[in-house]
């Protein structure tokens, strides 16, 4: 995780047999463009393990105005107050544990702890008065443009070059050269299976990891 949107505008122009990127700024945006749509592309495929984030932030004042979520997050993880767990709900299950419409009282039977997500915060049930305790948050990560200033890409090194491939095609379908296209099209899909099979050795992801019910081992 060490290549640069500079290290593959380099990768990209050696494959189009280019000896260096290119200095004209449109042709470089356009081609950072097809790069963001290959990153993009990858990464919506599924919960990376490379998308895994933590954050830590301390609770604020009048938390039933509820907390800022880390401005990359895609999706939670986990949450942790004070070694205590909260479980995420759906947005309309609050009016139920809130008991705000009458609907059912659960204080006395609720087993753990909940929040839920609305506009970029979430909302804890109970509100939560203790300033001083420190949010622990693991989540996954949404990823960001690739442009000139981006240091770093989150894909680990040895699978970016699907991202060459891509942006690569891209260039061929832009010069109305469909048939050049295909063969790095196929080699995105090649290297994205790559990926997946190794999601699926890590067990990591929502879409690469299944519990089992102990009584399904057999």
């Amino acid at each position: 995780m060490a290549y640069t949107g500079g290290n593959l505008q380099s990768q990209l122009a050696y494959r189009l047999g280019e000896t260096a990127a290119p200095s004209d700024s449109t042709t470089l945006t356009i081609r950072y463009d097809w790069l963001t749509k290959a990153y993009f592309k990858a990464a919506r495929n599924r919960n990376w393990w490379w998308l895994e984030g933590a954050h830590t932030s301390n609770t604020n004042t009048g938390s039933t105005t509820g907390y800022a979520e880390p401005t990359d997050l895609k999706e939670f993880i986990e949450l942790k107050i004070s070694e205590v767990f909260y479980d995420q709900i759906p947005y309309n299950d609050n009016r139920i544990y809130k008991n705000s419409l009458g609907v059912v009282s659960l204080p006395s039977l609720r087993r753990s702890f909940k929040f839920y997500r609305f506009n970029a915060r979430y909302y804890l049930i109970p509100a939560d008065g203790n300033d001083a305790a420190v949010h622990y948050i693991k989540y996954w990560k949404r990823v960001s443009v690739i442009d000139e200033s981006a240091d770093t890409i989150l894909m680990p090194d040895e699978y970016s070059e699907m991202i060459v491939a891509y942006a690569e095609a891209r260039y061929w379908m832009s010069i109305t050269q469909h048939a050049k296209a295909s063969v790095p099209f196929q080699e995105f899909d090649e290297i994205l299976r790559e990926m997946e099979a190794e999601q699926d050795r890590r067990g990591a992801g929502s879409s690469g990891f299944a519990i089992l019910d102990p009584e399904d081992a057999y």
